[in-house]
């Protein structure tokens, strides 16, 4: 008898109505029931899975984004046929013109373009805009790589710091299956979010439903934070205000207390931990180079006091010293770290601070502990994406510098001069770093290919626009990826392709013939389908039928237990074998990626950025209303969280400013305006700017409507980490 559960949750259509389910295809962190009721074609209702909740088998609900999916598919700015632009780049003015007109077009500058100058002068700009197991980034990818290869921006905007870290102290698991089940929340004596609000993420659906369970059965719940979140004002017993990017100050100082008042876990450490003090470091490690002497100053000078702390981090030192105590003294214990602290100048240093927080007090592989990582603890599930292949060529530049290499390219050491951008369900230019650097930094481009289902910031760039069908228009399946749940959804199609838009996969399976690609596709769409869940579903029809497919959940709901369980037979996968709070990877290759050196333990660097001119540290927060920049031009959507620029009440004040008052925010990097939300919800000498917002600059390049990147720096840290929430500015009257 087949373990898989195949259900419809959805309720009985209605006479002369069809229900059909799907999931949103975004990177919103959750992966939820969508159900259109059509009629007539057209989608006229999106319901959502009503059953009451039950830990045993939760509901998978979605939230006003998905309810909203109906506002953006019938959106009267759709793409709606291929165009030419006619004007400057940036203007706006494009032609109508034919599938053929435009594809012919594209394959004949593709080829120019790699005759020329290379494959390596092609930047894939492909997104997760459109995300699922066939369409979307992988049919990019694949199209790509079978023309030869392309440059790549190769690290994870919203996560690299946690990757690397996970990579380099646990070892080879993937980190989106290194932390654990929300079911396991409820086991947890004390849990410490640190930086993490699924209430404004949805960091996996139901996240907040387990989380409130935990807290009806017990458990106590700390959230460390610049901004009292969301998740923070339904569920925390204690909210501590935090600066932004000093998080790894505040971490080591705890790890201080702990250590200096032997309240650690010895035993766990000797078994399981290299690294933590000098009697467990690896041959030909120097002396002293171990954790415990660098939290004690026996290796630089300088003990990491909560004093110490507190004048980097705002926090009062008895806050670090009490939250210390308490972590170490609440068996289990669990941090949930979040990706936020790790999109700074030094990000991997607060995640690689946090998993050693979790194990020198022996939380690591422990129902009701974490190993400190904010993922789950299974990943896909066995459900495979269409196989991109292999990049023929290596020229990967990390993401967090685009503009630095469309504006420099060969002449910054960068491995290529970009002459042409294909962007596939991505709007790159807006979210990356600097969005004003990269507009004006297209000279050199001689051809630029976007395909998506609105002319966005980056499609107003392009020299050919393709209309893309969003997720309702088509078939596919999509996975949790955070660690919400074991289960797959199919995403039936609900109407025909609107206008004369064509699926992703359609456009790169005409456009390789165009090129001369063989065996691009060789199959139909359900068949693909088929193909891809065969592994674990056992009856493809009966899933394409209920919609949902439930997998049973690991035998282990936290991550690394079988390696703390039996450590002989199930080493953690690092050199050592253990959990290395002191890295063998960065001790043997300090500097990876050419970016910056990495020392072997968690180490504090001060992010040393002009707080003179622009006093004011800038963090840039999930909106509720988008995912990233999706949903950017739904105006009814954008009233459940509209775009503001967080300031405490004493930084309002002493600039004159009072609530809902139009403001400017500027530095070095550019401006932007819009309205003051004076709030003690954020701490003083921060502010926040929700990212995501539509980058639309005047005539002197100002952004009119909220765009944080106006306002980021274009580096990366030494990991290849975004440093979205390293950034100074100054706020004045507009």
């Amino acid at each position: 008898m087949s373990a898989t559960v195949y259900e419809a949750p959805r309720a009985e259509p209605k006479p002369g109505e069809t229900i059909v389910t799907s999931t949103c295809g975004h990177n919103c962190g959750g992966r939820c029931v969508v159900n259109a009721h059509v009629r007539d074609g057209r989608i006229v209702h999106i319901s959502t899975d009503a059953r009451r909740w039950n830990p045993e088998h939760p509901p998978l609900p979605a939230c006003a984004r998905g309810v909203g999916q109906i506002e953006r598919t019938y959106h009267p700015d759709r793409l709606k046929y291929p165009m030419r632009r006619t004007g400057p780049r940036g203007s706006g003015q494009f032609e109508r013109i034919t599938w053929d007109e435009a594809l012919d077009t594209v394959a004949r500058e593709m080829l120019r373009i790699r005759q020329t100058y290379g494959n390596a002068a092609i930047l894939d700009a492909s997104r997760t805009g459109s995300q699922s197991m066939l369409h979307g980034r992988v049919a990019a990818q694949r199209f790509l790589y079978m023309f030869g290869g392309c440059t790549e921006l190769w690290s994870n905007m919203s996560a690299e710091a946690e990757v690397f870290s996970v990579r380099v102290t646990y070892g080879g698991k993937d980190y989106k299956s290194a932390g654990r089940e929300p079911s396991d929340f409820v086991n947890s004596k004390l849990i410490l979010m640190w930086g993490w609000s699924p209430g404004d993420g949805t960091f996996g659906t139901g996240t907040m439903s387990f989380l409130k369970h935990a807290k009806r059965h017990g458990t106590r719940i700390v959230c460390v934070d610049p901004r009292v979140t969301m998740t923070s004002r339904q569920l925390a017993d204690e909210h501590v205000f935090i600066r932004p990017s000093t998080d790894t100050a505040a971490l080591i100082a705890m790890a201080y207390v702990i250590v200096s008042e032997n309240l650690h876990d010895q035993a766990y450490c000797d078994r399981y931990v290299l690294g933590f003090d000098d009697e467990h470091l690896p041959e030909g490690a120097p002396t002293g180079a171990s954790y415990r002497s660098y939290l004690l100053g026996l290796s630089d000078g300088q003990p990491k006091t909560p004093e110490w702390a507190a004048a980097i981090t705002g926090i009062p030192a008895e806050t670090i010293r009490r939250l210390a105590r308490e972590f170490a003294m609440t068996k289990p214990a669990a941090i949930q770290a979040g990706y936020a602290p790790g999109r700074t100048v030094y990000g991997e240093q607060f995640h690689r601070a946090a998993y050693a927080l979790a194990a020198i007090t022996g939380n690591v592989g422990v129902s009701g502990g974490s190993s400190g990582v904010s993922n789950g603890a299974t990943g896909r599930a066995g459900i495979r994406s269409l196989p991109a292949g292999k990049n023929p060529i290596d020229s990967k530049v990390a993401s967090p510098l685009l503009a630095d290499l469309l504006a420099r390219g060969t002449a910054a050491g960068y491995p290529a001069d970009i002459r042409m951008i294909y962007a596939s369900g991505g709007n790159l230019f807006n979210q990356c770093p600097n969005t004003t650097k990269i507009a004006s930094s297209l000279d050199k481009i001689e051809f630029f290919v976007t395909q998506d289902h609105f002319l966005t910031p980056t499609a107003r760039l392009a020299d050919i626009v393709l209309p893309a069908t969003t997720f309702w228009e088509r078939n596919d399946v999509h996975t949790p990826w955070a660690g919400a749940g074991h289960y797959a959804i199919y995403m039936r199609q609900a109407v025909e392709p609107m206008y004369e838009c064509r699926n992703d996969f359609d456009i790169f399976d005409a456009l390789a013939r165009r090129v001369g690609i063989n065996g691009y596709n060789d199959r139909s769409e359900a068949e693909w389908l088929r193909e891809l869940t065969r592994d674990v579903v056992d009856d493809f029809d009966a899933f394409a039928a209920a919609g949902v497919a439930r997998f049973p959940p690991p035998v282990d709901p936290v991550a690394f237990a079988a390696q703390i369980r039996e450590p002989e037979t199930h080493p953690f996968q690092t050199p050592s074998g253990k959990i290395e709070i002191y890295a063998t990877t960065l001790a043997a290759n300090p500097n990876p990626y050419g970016l910056g050196v990495i020392p072997p333990i968690p180490t504090w660097f001060a992010p040393g950025d002009d707080a003179t001119r622009f006093p004011l540290s800038l963090c840039t927060p999930k909106s509720r209303a988008r995912t990233h920049s999706i949903h950017g031009n739904q105006p009814g959507l954008a009233r459940v969280d509209p775009d503001t620029v967080w300031m405490h009440p004493a930084d309002a004040a002493e600039r004159g400013i009072v609530d809902g008052q139009t403001v400017r925010v500027y530095n070095d990097i550019g401006a932007t305006v819009l309205p003051a939300q004076v709030t003690d919800r954020i701490a003083p000498g921060v502010v926040s700017i929700k990212e995501g917002a539509w980058f639309t600059p005047d005539e002197n390049g100002t952004d009119t409507t909220g765009c944080a990147n106006a306002l980021t720096t274009d580096r990366a840290a030494p990991s290849g980490a975004t440093t979205y929430n390293t950034n100074q500015v100054e706020i004045v009257p507009a």
